[in-house]
């Protein structure tokens, strides 16, 4: 048996979204977003984030991270996430692009995750500069890209230290929620007091990673940035005509929790996973960082089992992601190579 783990990306739909997509072809909708599949993921996520909401279908998550922040930020704006955010090293310059030249500071921080004292220093550092940029926003990813997750009160503390006491200037906040399902399935907390009741202003929503064709949703939860994030939305290009197919994957990812037991699941894999192999950082998400020889990550490629390499951590570092449909079987035929041949005393 053989698995592939090199991204949740790889895998494919959740019954229940492929079912929706299909009644949605059924009869005739209003378009552009006038549907009732969009109107009802707009109940959904007000029910769900104990707020009244607004949101803004897209088909990826560079769309839905470039055209949150780019309402957040000015062209002459500075942006500061961490060094590994998927805004920093995987989106081909999108959010500079759609914010009009907006800059992002990257910020180092262990465990992929940015710290406060870090995020103040370089808020101080630029805002000092006169010339780098102004500071005008906080990128945070919930899970992260190393895999682990904050918890309500870190992001409290994060969008504290953007929105200090007395300031003359407050930052706005956007959460990259690419796998944000993760983050509320590890740590308990609700979804709202892992955004707006900590001070986020935007999050990109994600469905794809755990389930969903091809879905976001940017959730307002500043609602002054609401028509200026529709203009930005149509502009882009992401205000498809058909967009029932869109929020159809979004109304049945939300139903009955099918976006909790997705994420669940694929957490409890990768839990599994990481209690047979050599872990670089803590495993909270659906993302394990891990070591093993160079020889035997070969050998398991032979045999048709597929993972990442993750040279930023050596040669002999791996990225194993699991996802909604990873199985047990599936972990432990991989730990079982891992670990190789018994030898007899």
């Amino acid at each position: 048996m053989v698995a592939d783990f090199r991204s949740d990306n790889t895998h494919g739909c959740s019954p229940e979204i492929l079912d929706a997509i299909a009644r949605a072809s059924a009869g005739t909708q209003t378009s552009y977003g006038g549907d009732d599949y969009t109107a009802a993921v707009r109940r959904r996520c007000s029910d769900i984030f104990e707020t009244d909401v607004e949101i803004f279908p897209v088909i990826s998550g560079t769309a839905g991270n470039s055209l949150a922040i780019a309402a957040l930020t000015p062209p002459w704006g500075a942006v500061f996430c961490h060094e590994d955010a998927h805004i920093q090293r995987d989106e081909c310059g999108a959010p500079e692009f759609f914010s009009g030249g907006a800059k992002l500071i990257p910020i180092a921080g262990a465990d992929g995750k940015l710290h406060p004292d870090d995020l103040v220093r370089a808020i101080r550092t630029v805002a000092e500069s006169k010339r780098t940029a102004v500071p005008a926003c906080i990128s945070i990813t919930n899970a992260t890209e190393a895999g682990t997750v904050y918890s309500a009160a870190e992001m409290q503390l994060l969008c504290g230290a953007g929105n200090p006491a007395g300031a003359s200037r407050d930052l706005r906040i956007h959460l990259d929620g690419a796998r944000f399902a993760n983050a509320v399935a590890a740590t308990g907390a609700t979804p709202a007091d892992l955004t707006w009741r900590a001070g986020v202003d935007l999050l990109t929503f994600g469905a794809t990673k755990n389930g969903a064709l091809a879905a976001e949703a940017i959730v307002v939860f500043r609602k002054s940035l609401a028509e200026e994030l529709a203009l930005r939305h149509h502009r882009a290009g992401q205000r498809i005509s058909k967009m029932r197919f869109i929020s159809a994957q979004l109304d049945a990812y939300l139903t009955d929790d099918l976006w909790l037991r997705n994420a669940r699941h694929a957490n409890a894999m990768a839990q599994r996973l990481s209690r047979g192999l050599k872990t670089i950082h803590p495993v909270e998400a659906n993302v394990v960082f891990a070591r093993f020889p160079p020889a035997r990550a070969a050998a398991l490629r032979e045999q048709g089992f597929r993972f990442g390499n993750w040279p930023i951590f050596g040669d002999d570092a791996y990225r194993l992601v699991t996802a909604f449909d990873t199985t047990e079987a599936q972990v432990e035929a991989f730990l079982s190579e891992v670990r190789g041949p018994r030898t007899e005393d």
